[in-house]
């Protein structure tokens, strides 16, 4: 929550907009995007300016059903073959043709290896892809692989950016054919790009897109309120909603999310290693009330990853509270208890944003009544994530921005994906936990039939509920605060940007 000085500011300047106009709108996120080609972004921002400039051949809409993007079609011949057609008349943004063959490219220097990806690996059932003429091209299997259209979604680039040594420059300054194209980007917070004339969804109706990056919270709102940014999507904490609806130059618009708050444990070592501690965490919180408390209708509790109205969500006790529950596993697992002593103290990484520091705070007070202290540390993203990369914590709240394709379960839960040297750290099972039955079952999964998933799925939830390795917080929704200068801006389940490309900036 701000602080009363903070929220004090806010309302002496709400009223203080900027005299005189301005061209273009203005986007501010909280944190820097880790990179501006797909292949190799990580975070929820790169992703999300990524798909803006570079998009792939597929993407989602809300119920997180593929849906075409760059692909006119496409359709299932076999069970090891994918065919797609892209839409006619694609152009690169630096004028180059969009045709089967840069589909190819982009997918070779990705399996070859010569783009060193973190997500290269889930690429590795493919065994080549076809280009059957310019428009279609095929997708052949090496083996049945259910998940494989949402791994489509990567973006597509020009032929000359697709290996190296012309992959090294997608990073920094982008090519693809996506609605909005790169200008430039003169430190990591800020990026500027400008509508393509090109797009086959029709030049957008905004004169340029301004990407500010803003870390401080109160700093976020004040621009808002004082008319310097016109979209800010999922960075604005519930308390100061209620104040950005009252501002006559403002709308909040919010949708149920599919993002997902979660406690992830050190799975390899130390009190975490136990799942009798891990379990006498989850039992000590409170979620509810915390939902209730922090987030005033605009979270749900979670069980497990996935959200409710998903196709291979399986409900599963999840963790409510109960302190007598967590006292008996702490005297199990060898922690009892020691007067006014804490049981045992485990270290909290968070990010330094005030509204997660908040709830990390809460957390400390609620373990503390379990007598277990907490030791809150607010660390900036890159580092945050870089500890978590690294197994460096014992404890860390975080999120995922978008829970869609239910194969991330077993990129998060697989032994298989622990970060390591061999796949760069980029591994997101970064608790390293591992269940031999979970492994197994996840990986059938991927090679099942839908009904044949759902069923393995539930299993999995299952253990996966049991072992612990995270606490289900919540999901949190959508929540875009857009100016009176932007029109027509639709707010995604996933947190996409992606409706900039239908929306229209009011010109003076």
């Amino acid at each position: 929550m701000l602080r009363r000085a903070a929220l004090l500011a806010i309302l002496v300047l709400a009223a203080c907009r900027p005299e005189g106009p301005r061209q273009g709108i203005t986007v501010v996120m909280e944190s820097s995007p880790d990179s501006l080609d797909d292949r190799l972004a990580l975070t929820a921002n790169g992703q999300r300016l990524a798909q803006l400039i570079a998009p792939g051949l597929i993407t989602f809409n809300d119920e997180s059903e593929v849906v075409p993007a760059l692909a006119e079609s496409f359709q299932q011949l076999d069970e090891r073959t994918v065919e797609f057609t892209l839409r006619p008349g694609l152009t690169f943004h630096d004028g180059t043709k969009l045709t089967s063959a840069s589909v190819v490219a982009t997918f070779e220097g990705l399996l070859s290896g010569e783009v060193k990806s973190p997500k290269a690996d889930k690429f590795e059932p493919i065994e080549k892809v076809e280009a059957v003429d310019a428009r279609t091209l095929r997708f052949h299997l090496k083996r049945a692989y259910a998940p494989i259209l949402a791994e489509l979604s990567i973006s597509i680039v020009p032929e000359s950016r697709a290996r190296m040594p012309g992959a090294r420059a997608q990073d920094r300054t982008p090519i693809g054919a996506g609605p909005f194209r790169f200008v430039s980007q003169p430190d990591d917070e800020h990026v500027e790009l400008a509508p393509f004339d090109g797009y086959y969804g029709g030049k957008p109706d905004i004169s340029a897109l301004h990407v500010r990056v803003v870390r401080d919270e109160t700093t976020r709102v004040l621009e808002l309120l004082k008319g310097r940014a016109d979209l800010v999507v999922n960075a604005t904490s519930p308390a100061v909603i209620p104040m950005l609806e009252k501002d006559p130059h403002l709308k909040v618009l919010s949708k149920p999310g599919t993002g997902y708050a979660y406690l992830a444990f050190n799975t390899r070592s130390g009190p975490t290693a136990d799942a009798r501690v891990r379990q006498a965490v989850c039992h000590a919180l409170g979620v509810e009330a915390i939902v209730d408390f922090k987030f005033h209708g605009l979270a749900t509790p979670a069980t497990g990853m996935l959200p409710k109205n998903h196709w291979a969500y399986q409900p599963t006790p999840g963790c409510t509270r109960d302190l007598e529950r967590t006292a008996r596993l702490l005297d199990e697992a060898g922690y009892p208890a020691r007067g006014k002593e804490p049981r045992l103290t485990l270290t909290l990484r968070t990010s330094t944003d005030r509204f997660r520091r908040s709830i990390g705070l809460v957390f400390k007070q609620e373990l503390a009544k379990a007598g277990i202290d907490v030791e809150v540390r607010s660390l900036e993203f890159g580092t945050l994530m870089n500890d978590m990369r690294h197994g460096n914590f014992e404890l860390a709240a975080l999120k995922w921005s978008a829970v869609i394709e239910p194969d991330l379960l077993r990129q998060v839960f697989s032994s298989q994906f622990a970060p390591t040297k061999e796949n760069a750290f980029g591994g997101l099972n970064r608790g390293a936990y591992k269940n031999p039955e979970v492994d197994r079952l996840l990986a059938d999964a991927a090679l099942s039939t839908r009904e044949e998933r759902k069923a393995l799925y539930a299993k999995a939830q299952e253990l996966i509920d049991n072992d612990m390795p995270y606490v289900p917080l919540w999901h949190e929704s959508t929540v875009a605060v857009t100016s009176d200068r932007l029109r027509g801006f639709s707010p995604s389940a996933h947190g996409f940007f992606t409706s900039l490309a239908q929306a229209h900036e009011v010109r003076p």
